[in-house]
């Protein structure tokens, strides 16, 4: 037996009742938590640029280039993210 059918017999509620509000919760909060994870992460990366910059300007180059590839992991995770929410808002709730 699923926890969805548990909770769903616990409370007395059909499946339309309760999947659809249920989804549409769970895709907010992941929208909500990868953008703030991800702003985290695109802060502490650019923090470290520009301190890693004022303590070596001659690695410039190598700082920012660097930087970038790290960028772009950290968006490459909050798009995997939106895949998973936009998977709960149109596959499960139908909507």
């Amino acid at each position: 037996m699923t926890t969805m059918l548990v909770a769903q017999v616990a409370g007395g509620t059909t499946d339309a009742g309760l999947v659809k509000p249920a989804a549409f919760v769970a895709a907010g909060l992941m929208f909500g938590g990868g953008a703030i994870g991800a702003a985290t992460g695109n802060g502490t990366i650019g923090a470290a640029v520009i301190s890693g910059i004022v303590r070596q300007p001659g690695a410039r180059g190598t700082i920012v280039s660097n930087s970038l590839v790290y960028i772009a992991l950290v968006e490459a995770a909050y798009f995997i993210n939106l895949a998973f929410a936009a998977l709960m808002i149109f596959a499960l709730a139908g909507g």
